[in-house]
């Protein structure tokens, strides 16, 4: 049963309720609206976006269950949300959540948001691995630069790791991590522990079966051209690195190799204007072999995945 399913009807009065609960149909309504009146184009799709995410339910909930009731601190909730999006906040700020593969994360513009792409390299490699080592356990796996935690609950949650490391540069990004990581802890099938540090500084003098990474890759000469959405919302920190962008993907290239086990993987999303020179750089490290450059959903070059000699 979805969180209103269970709620009681209150008497309306003009269409809204008159306790605490309204109809979705009224708070559809008012959010499309109050969106339209923002510059939200599409505002009844967006309306119905926002009452989905909200409640955790499908995307046609509130279409299909007009009469349902809503609860006040939803409401408040949705009405926050479309004030925010009038004012240009990416979608999952707005409702304080985004789904990444099985899981729906609890974000804010302390973490980067998790996009489709990185659910691609996730599969990615948990496919190299369920093929690499079949039904035996799969050792440690390190994320770097974790966020909000989207890849190490990933691996914690599908995978069949003996332990899953997550490190973060960002005190706040690790916040947001762990309070992810407390929600999902009775599903997962390892523990997740939480590291703060620069890359791979936290797992220094560690062996590792994989490490996977979705580091900042955007150049800062490159800041002013990305969508406000992104540029003016999500934090630098996790967007921006030094050196053409390559700076911390570099970093990860070099030091994985001092923790990686023989034939352990290293994944890591890389600009699609930037795969082949991300893979030249593994292979010319020497640490390295099998290194193949994997596509993105849309067909773009996204992904760099190699195996440690």
């Amino acid at each position: 049963m979805s969180r209103a399913g269970g709620l009681r009807t209150t008497r309306r009065t003009n269409g809204f309720a008159s306790g605490l609960e309204s109809s979705a149909l009224s708070v559809v309504e008012e959010l499309t609206t109050s969106l339209r009146l923002g510059g939200i184009t599409d505002p009844r799709r967006v309306a119905n976006d926002i009452i989905s995410a909200l409640l955790d339910v499908p995307r046609r909930w509130a279409r299909i269950n007009r009469d349902a009731p809503i609860d006040a601190s939803t409401v408040a909730a949705a009405r926050l949300a479309a004030i925010q999006l009038a004012h240009g906040a990416p979608f999952a700020y707005a409702v304080g959540s985004a789904p990444f593969r099985h899981l729906t994360l609890k974000v804010d513009a302390r973490a980067l948001i998790p996009r489709p792409e990185t659910e691609v390299l996730v599969g990615a490699l948990l496919d190299r691995m369920e093929a690499q080592f079949g039904p035996s356990r799969w050792g440690t796996a390190i994320d770097i630069g974790t966020g909000s935690g989207a890849i190490a609950l990933s691996l914690a949650s599908e995978g069949r790791f003996d332990h899953v490391i997550a490190t973060d540069a960002s005190l706040d990004a690790l916040e947001v991590a762990r309070i992810n990581a407390e929600h999902f802890a009775p599903f997962l099938k390892t523990s997740v522990e939480l590291r703060h540090g620069s890359l791979l500084s936290p797992v220094r003098g560690m062996n590792a079966s994989v490490v996977i990474s979705n580091p900042p890759y955007i150049a800062f000469s490159e800041a002013e051209s990305l969508p406000p959405s992104v540029r003016d919302w999500e934090p630098p920190l996790a967007l921006l690195s030094g050196h053409d962008g390559m700076a911390a993907t570099a970093a990860i290239i070099r030091d994985a190799a001092l923790v990686l086990d023989h034939g352990g993987v290293l994944a890591i999303e890389v600009d699609e204007r930037r795969a082949s020179l991300v893979a030249e750089l593994a292979m010319a490290h020497g640490g390295y072999e099998d290194v193949n450059v994997g596509l993105d959903l849309a067909g773009r070059e996204r992904f760099v995945i190699a195996t440690h000699i």
